[in-house]
């Protein structure tokens, strides 16, 4: 199945298989952002807690406060592989067969992260 060619960023014309390409390169380097977005999302939901009177080493934090602050801080943490999982499947589906690896790793690292916290959550650990 043939794509038509669309502009690319600097404003020539791309085909389909390099923009799949483009798109796999994407999703693998969302994917090294996982890093800083972790610290990121510890800083945040530490700031949050904060910011509503709260110390993360208090035993007793009220499910609101911890939903307001857990939920920023894991939306920041899973934005990356979300990211490596559009622009994988978005490769693959442009015709690059390597796009599957990189969204398998999102998809699967998401999912991950979100029971961990979820787990978390409902042990009150």
């Amino acid at each position: 199945m043939a794509h038509a060619p669309s502009r690319g960023e600097a404003g020539a014309l791309v085909s389909g298989p390099v923009k799949a390409h483009r798109d796999v390169r994407r999703a693998w380097w969302t994917l090294l952002l996982l890093f800083p977005a972790f610290v990121a999302a510890v800083f945040l939901g530490d700031w949050l807690l904060s910011l509503q009177g709260y110390d993360d080493s208090d035993a007793s934090v009220p499910l609101g406060t911890t939903l307001v602050a857990g939920g920023c801080a894991l939306l920041v943490l899973i934005a990356p592989p979300l990211a490596a999982l559009f622009y994988g499947l978005r490769g693959h589906r442009h015709g690059d067969p390597g796009g599957l690896a990189p969204a398998l790793v999102g998809g699967i690292t998401a999912v991950v992260l979100v029971v961990l916290n979820v787990v978390a959550l409902v042990t009150g650990r």
